[in-house]
């Protein structure tokens, strides 16, 4: 990827969102490469009907591809999120291992790709709309998401926003966890969720075009719908 690179991607279903994400200052590393990862998100329960949470995050990513399997990292990322009465900011940071990338890899049909573990923490301060003065604070300091082994099936033609493709999908089951969430002084223990997801990878685009999430007998669909790989500034 160059930087200046952008993918938009908007989501169907009970939680309607919409996700930008953009590329800065990518460079090579003597183990892999380095970027700053911008992300800018809206998301809203489509039953309230009200205002979508805005959040802004931004990333300085290390990848190392000298490991046996595949490392990225994130520290020091910075959280700015807006809902209609209250406003978060902090700071997280994440590990990663594994498969997070099918562009570069030969991926063929009837195959299995092995997955990806992540581990995260995230620190947030709570305040008041219009106001300064804190009024409460939200930790997850053990969050995961496990990636099972993937299963890549066979190419097909399929529609996609960005116009009719070859796609290969890739289906998989992904377990996300909070960990313990300290909200304040209390402790919540929520139970994890496990999706049922399939990726369609498309090989001419060497992106995932669209996702397809499973999850309570409900699927909700994730669309790119604008991709710029090449970026407009200057590679490295």
């Amino acid at each position: 990827f160059r930087s200046g690179a952008r993918v938009q991607m908007e989501g169907d279903g009970t939680m309607p969102m919409s996700i930008t994400m953009t590329l800065r200052d990518v460079m090579r590393t003597a183990r892999g490469c380095s970027a700053q990862l911008e992300v800018r998100s809206k998301s809203a329960l489509s039953a309230l009907m009200g205002p979508p949470v805005v959040m802004d995050q931004v990333h300085e990513i290390n990848i190392d591809r000298n490991s046996t399997r595949t490392r990225i990292d994130s520290r020091n990322a910075t959280i700015n999120a807006q809902a209609r009465y209250a406003r978060m900011f902090g700071g997280a940071s994440f590990t990663g291992s594994g498969v997070f990338n099918y562009a570069g890899m030969t991926i063929r049909e009837n195959t299995t790709l092995e997955g990806e573990t992540f581990q995260s923490a995230v620190d947030l301060k709570i305040y008041p709309l219009g106001s300064d003065d804190m009024v409460g604070t939200m930790q997850a300091q053990h969050a995961s998401i496990i990636v099972g082994s993937r299963h890549v099936g066979r190419k097909q033609m399929i529609d996609t926003v960005l116009g009719r493709k070859e796609c290969m999908p890739i289906t998989y089951e992904k377990r996300t966890s909070l960990g313990p969430l300290m909200i304040g002084d209390e402790l919540l223990q929520l139970e994890p969720s496990v999706l049922h997801v399939t990726d369609w990878y498309c090989p001419t685009e060497a992106f995932v075009l669209r996702t397809e999430i499973r999850q309570n007998n409900k699927v909700q669909k994730v669309n790119v719908t604008a991709l710029e790989l090449t970026g407009d500034e200057d590679s490295h």
